[in-house]
Order: C-alpha cells, then sequence, then structure tokens
C-alpha cells in the first residue's frame, strides 16, 4: 500500500497535468466546426494578403509594422501566417492553434503553481477553474484573439524561467565558494536571460504583458519570500531590463494604437468617465468571475449610475485593506489582488481604445491572480471544518463542472457572425456594436435588404455610428447607387477620421464620376493614414493619370511596385503610361510581368501583342510573339472579339504571313459590323490594303 503510494505522488503531476491537457482540448472540441466570425476575423486574418498566403519572406517585416488593427503583435501575425501554411483557409485549424495554447497554458499554469507553492491540488483547481472558465471562450474562441493564448503562454514561461533564475541565485547565495567551482553557478544568468527572451516574445505576441515586471516583483514577496534574503532596491535593479522593456512596450502600443485611429479623445470620453469606468471595471470582472452570465462579445461604453460607482470604490478600498491586514497571515491574498489590479490596468480605459468599456478577453491573465485568492482562500477557510478534504473535493468538482457546462452553453454563440451578434443584442438591447456586426455578417453573404435593416437599428442607437453608415455605403454600392453611397462613406470619414476604408471606398466613386481631383484627396488622406499600402497607392495613380498628372502617377506606381512588385494591375497602368510616352522599350518589361503574372490577362496578352507587332522601333517588334499572344487571346475568347482579331491580323503581318493577316483581318471587320463597332470595322478594312499589298502595320502609318 505504501509503495503504491508512493508512486501515485510520484506521477500524479503527469496524470493531473494530461487530464487538464484532454479535458480542455475536449471542452474546446466543437470550435472546430466553426468558421470565422464577422468581427476582425476578415480584415485581420481572412483578407490579410501579408498572413493568408502562408510565410513569406515579404511579409516579415509586415509583422513588425505598428498600425493594422491599431495594434503590435508581430509574433502573433507569424502565428496565423503559420496557421494558413499548415491549414489554409480552414477556420477549424486556425481554432485548433487557439485550443491547443490555451489547454498548454492551463497545464503550464498548474505545474508553475505547485512548483512555486508546493500546494498540489490548490494548483491544481486554480489552473482548471482557468481553463474551464466561461470567461475564456472568447480569447479561445475567436480566432483574432490568438494574442491571448499565445502571449498567456509565453507570460507562463518568463514566471517559470524567473522561478528557476531565483532558485539556482539561492543556491549560489547559500553556497557560493562550491557553487563558484561549479560548472552550475552561471544557471541562474542562463535562466535570467531566458526569462527576458520569453518575456520580449510575450510583447510582441500582445503588449499587454508589460505589467509582468511588477508581477516577478509579487513574486518575490510571495510565494518566493525573495524579500527576506535582498533588499527592496536590489530586486528593483534586478528588474531593469525588464522595465525597459515594458516602456518600449508601451511606447509602441501607443504608436500602433494612435495609427490606427483607435485612441479615443479626452473630447469623446472624458477623464473622469474613464476614472468611474476603470472602478466599475474591477467590479465587473469579479461579478462575472464568480457568476459569469450575459456574456457577449462587446459591452459599449454607457453612462455609469453614482450608487454604481461609489459602491464600486467601496468595494475596492475594503478588500485592498483586507489584502493589506492580512499580508503576513495569509501573503497570497495580498499577491493575488495585486496581480489582478495591476494587470488590468493596461485594459482599464484610462488609455481609451475603442469604444469597449469592459471585455471578457481582457480577464484572461489578470483572472489568474483573482483565482490564486479564491483557491487559496477557500482552502485556508476550510481547512478548520471536520472532514474537510471530501467536502472540498466535493465543492471543487461541483463548480468545475458547472463551469465546464457553463463554457459548452457560451461556445455556440461564436459559431459564426450571426450568433455572435444575436447574443450581445439578447444580452444588451440596444447594443449597436452587435448590430454592426450581424450587418458584415449579412454584406458578406450578399444579403442587402438584412444588412439595411441592421445598419438602420444600429443609427436608431447610436446616430454617429461610423460602421453602420460605412455598411449601409456597401449595400448602395452594391445596388448600384453611388452617389447615395457617396454621402454615407462621407459621413463615416466624419464619425471614423482615421478610418482608411471609407476613404477608399469614396476616392473609387470619385475616379468612376471623372472627378480625379476630389479623388486624389481622399487617396491622399488614406496614403497619411497608411503609407505603405500598395492598393492605395495604385489608387492614387489612377487618379493622377486621370487628372493627367502622368509622371506624378508613374511615381505612385513604383512606389506600390516597390511595395509588392507581383501585383499585374500597376504592371498594367505604368505600361499603358510609359507606351503613351512614347517610352516603348520601358513598357514592354512590364507588359510582359503582367503576362507573366496572369498567363490569361485578355488585355495584357493583347496589349503585348500590338505593341510586338506594330512599334515603330525595328528591334522591338517580334512577329512570332505577337502571334503566339494574340492567338492565345483569341481563344480565351473563343473568335468572337473583334478588337483581338484585328490584333492577331497585325500580328500576322509582322510575322510575313500576309494571307492569315487578310483573313483575320476580314474576320475582324464582319464581327465588328455585326455587333454594331463601326470604329473597329473600319480600321480593319483601311488595314486591309496594307496587308493585300504585303506590307505590316506600324503605329507611324
Amino acid at each position: 500500500m505504501s509503495s503504491l503510494k508512493n508512486c501515485w505522488f510520484a506521477r500524479r503531476k503527469r496524470v493531473v497535468g494530461c487530464v487538464l491537457l484532454l479535458l480542455t482540448v475536449a471542452l474546446y472540441w466543437p470550435v472546430l466546426t466553426y468558421d470565422y466570425v464577422s468581427y476582425d476575423d476578415p480584415r485581420n486574418i481572412v483578407q490579410n494578403s501579408h498572413i493568408n498566403t502562408g510565410l513569406h519572406w515579404r511579409a516579415a517585416g509586415w509583422f513588425f509594422q505598428a498600425g493594422f488593427g491599431a495594434n503590435w503583435h508581430p509574433l502573433t501575425w507569424f502565428s496565423h501566417a503559420l496557421d494558413f501554411q499548415i491549414y489554409g483557409r480552414w477556420a477549424g485549424g486556425h481554432h485548433l492553434t487557439n485550443v491547443l495554447l490555451h489547454a498548454l497554458s492551463a497545464v503550464a499554469l498548474f505545474l508553475l503553481l505547485q512548483r512555486f507553492t508546493r500546494a498540489f491540488w490548490r494548483s491544481a483547481v486554480v489552473a482548471a477553474l482557468f481553463a474551464w472558465h466561461p470567461l475564456r471562450v472568447e480569447s479561445v474562441a475567436w480566432i483574432s484573439e490568438r494574442k491571448d493564448c499565445l502571449s498567456c503562454l509565453l507570460w507562463i514561461l518568463t514566471l517559470w524561467a524567473y522561478l528557476r533564475y531565483a532558485e539556482e541565485f539561492k543556491v549560489q547565495s547559500q553556497n557560493n565558494i562550491r557553487a563558484a567551482r561549479s560548472a552550475g553557478c552561471s544557471r541562474f544568468k542562463i535562466f535570467y536571460v531566458l526569462s527576458v527572451v520569453f518575456f520580449v516574445l510575450g510583447l510582441m505576441a500582445k503588449p499587454m504583458v508589460v505589467t509582468l515586471p511588477f508581477v516577478l516583483l509579487l513574486l518575490d514577496y510571495w510565494p518566493l519570500g525573495r524579500l527576506h534574503v535582498r533588499t527592496a532596491r536590489d530586486l528593483v535593479i534586478e528588474k531593469i531590463p525588464f522595465f525597459l522593456l515594458s516602456a518600449a512596450g508601451c511606447v509602441v502600443t501607443v504608436i500602433a494604437q494612435a495609427r490606427g485611429g483607435a485612441v479615443q479623445s479626452v473630447e469623446q470620453v472624458p477623464l473622469a468617465f474613464r476614472f468611474w469606468n476603470a472602478a466599475n471595471s474591477y467590479l465587473w470582472y469579479m461579478e462575472k468571475t464568480f457568476w459569469p452570465k450575459g456574456l457577449a462579445v462587446i459591452y459599449p461604453l454607457a453612462k455609469i449610475p453614482t450608487w454604481l460607482i461609489v459602491t464600486s470604490f467601496f468595494v475596492l478600498v475594503l478588500i485592498s485593506g483586507l489584502a493589506w491586514r492580512w499580508r503576513r497571515l495569509r501573503p497570497y491574498f495580498l499577491f493575488g489582488w495585486c496581480w489582478y489590479l495591476g494587470t488590468l490596468v493596461p485594459v482599464l480605459g484610462l488609455l481609451q481604445a475603442g469604444v469597449q468599456a469592459t471585455a471578457d478577453r481582457y480577464s484572461y491573465i489578470p483572472s489568474i491572480g483573482l483565482l490564486i485568492v479564491i483557491g487559496w482562500g477557500v482552502g485556508d477557510l476550510a481547512a478548520k471544518w471536520q472532514h474537510h478534504r471530501p467536502i472540498l473535493g466535493m465543492l471543487g468538482s461541483a463548480v468545475l463542472i458547472s463551469c465546464m457546462a457553463a463554457t459548452r452553453l457560451q461556445l455556440p454563440c461564436w459559431k459564426d457572425g450571426e450568433a455572435l451578434s444575436l447574443r450581445a443584442v439578447t444580452v444588451m438591447p440596444g447594443n449597436f456594436v452587435a448590430w454592426d456586426i450581424l450587418a458584415a455578417y449579412h454584406l458578406e453573404r450578399g444579403r442587402l435588404d438584412e444588412t439595411r435593416l441592421e445598419c438602420e437599428k444600429a443609427l436608431r442607437a447610436n446616430p454617429g455610428d461610423g460602421f453602420a453608415h460605412h455598411n449601409l455605403g456597401e449595400v448602395l454600392m452594391a445596388q448600384k447607387k453611388p452617389e447615395q453611397a457617396a454621402d454615407q462613406f462621407r459621413l463615416t470619414i466624419k464619425c471614423l477620421p482615421n478610418e482608411v476604408g471609407p476613404r477608399l471606398e469614396l476616392g473609387n466613386i470619385l475616379l468612376a464620376q471623372r472627378k480625379p481631383e476630389e479623388a486624389a484627396v481622399q487617396f491622399q488622406d488614406a496614403l497619411r493614414l497608411k503609407p505603405n499600402s500598395e492598393t492605395i497607392h495604385f489608387s492614387l495613380a489612377k487618379a493622377l493619370a486621370q487628372r493627367g498628372s502622368v509622371e506624378d502617377a508613374r511615381q505612385e506606381l513604383i512606389e506600390c511596385l516597390r511595395i509588392k512588385p507581383d501585383d499585374a494591375e500597376p504592371h498594367a497602368l505604368l505600361a499603358a503610361l510609359l507606351n503613351g510616352q512614347g517610352k516603348t522599350a520601358e513598357a514592354i518589361p512590364h507588359y510582359q510581368q503582367v503576362v507573366r503574372l496572369r498567363p490569361n490577362s485578355i488585355d495584357g496578352l493583347n496589349n503585348l501583342a500590338w505593341v510586338l507587332a506594330t512599334d515603330t522601333q525595328t528591334d522591338l517588334r517580334d512577329g512570332p510573339e505577337a502571334v503566339r499572344l494574340a492567338t492565345r487571346a483569341c481563344e480565351l475568347t473563343h473568335y468572337e472579339m473583334p478588337l483581338l482579331i484585328g490584333t492577331l491580323a497585325a500580328a500576322y503581318a509582322e510575322a510575313g504571313r500576309f494571307d492569315e493577316a487578310v483573313a483575320a483581318a476580314q474576320k475582324a471587320h464582319d464581327l465588328a459590323m455585326a455587333s454594331g463597332k463601326t470604329g473597329i470595322a473600319a480600321k480593319n478594312l483601311e488595314l486591309l490594303k496594307l496587308y493585300n499589298s504585303h506590307i505590316p502595320f506600324h503605329e507611324n502609318q
């Protein structure tokens, strides 16, 4: 019996770790059948050309750019690109990565707490609560929130490396001479460097981990107890590299959010309101931890009743006072409470980004501190009970099963954009953001009437809802009402001045209306917001070309191709501009690039064939190649387009095949006459005279 007991104690960590891993994966397994949701997933993941083509060197630089989606998390972008490399566009694979990261974080948390505190079952329960609580659903079931799962795993690995560093440092301090002679004397330095590396990776996954240095100081207090052997000053100096990295992370994040237009001004969200909302948020997350009812994707900013503000401050002061008073008797209380308070600071809205007051995902790392207080606190309170072990076992099992059941009920809300938004509207009637999400969901599926209906609901709830105006503009564009759509995009720009999309949409409408001056203004404004966008450079080039500013248009196209060399459209436009300036030798390589990139491009094949057949410079002409290209264009259109057959006729003539040139020109003439294209018919009739005389056509003739 004794040997069996010893065997169990030796293996229980592995057993519990495996059970925790498998049950967490099983709990979230249904998400593998879920789709991308219409909230952020399309723009950030599915339609993001930098990651949806898999891993490649050109995207590596983009990962580190600050601003896209008002975020900076290059490691997270890398993980998404890796998913596309492995799974392609299968959403289930992307969900699986989130699930595995979350399950690994739970196991790592269990092992970390157990090593820190030697409290096996408390560590196991806290890790299970973290893994199975319904507040985690948003971070795991939402592909765009990969950054939560990834950054948390790296956060825990940082704490593990720091723990090993502290252990090795303690050994060396206790026996410095022997440690100095041993190979292990530098191991504490290795673990210190490793903790810094994990921290850097965590910042690159999600900058919210900037608070980690403060948590390291908390670990020195409990459970490591390093304050008894080192001065507070030494411990702070020891963390200087972490604090410097945190400062850098804060700067990059602020820049990214400012560039992404997410930061709300003091006029939009007054400072006083931000403080009230911050106090209320602490209470809100605590409430949802104990009673996770009414969870939704977003909780917009709203007026907070005075009584709730007063209650929030009272509860915070009361708990903080108790934590300080019991700091020696129950040090875990102060540790967990400070963890909770501190790690929430970046997302409390003191620097307000977006329209949300709170979000389930923001509790991902902060909840660990609160769960430690609960897990250790309940254990201490129950220790005095008779038969407390079976009671705690039944109580813990009931709580964990309840969490798993609540999580399973919450998961279907993330099945798709429709379920997500309907859930949010049900929980919070009048939630205009939910109507926006539902409108986007319908718009993706071409349901224009439903989209308009949801947009109108959102605008009734919030007349200044820029996203509703934008979706309504998209509906009007689909209904071929560009003038009305332009009005909606102008309203969008007024509500969301830092959004690029509506400026592009409005610019394209103005371009179609032959208003290049106004279109160029919109594209230039968009370019200031997103200077490295090949799409905006190309749109601006089209406006400048339409305006007659050919040289400026050329410069924009050159910049566009610098950013994305393998884009056929800029090559085509640049070739046309160069050809129009008589710079055929410079134009031909761009025509060739169009054909290389799009082998079945009718215009590309025809334009290159025409230049090679009819250019004035003898050394640039290539009759056989022109015939090959023109023949391919005619085959693709089943010899039904007179313009293309006319090009083929010119190519035959340049190649010296005049009988075929005459037949092709005659066919082009007849088809053009039959379809009412008298201009093309007349041109081919004129060329017939040349071909009958065995003279090819060149542009100077």
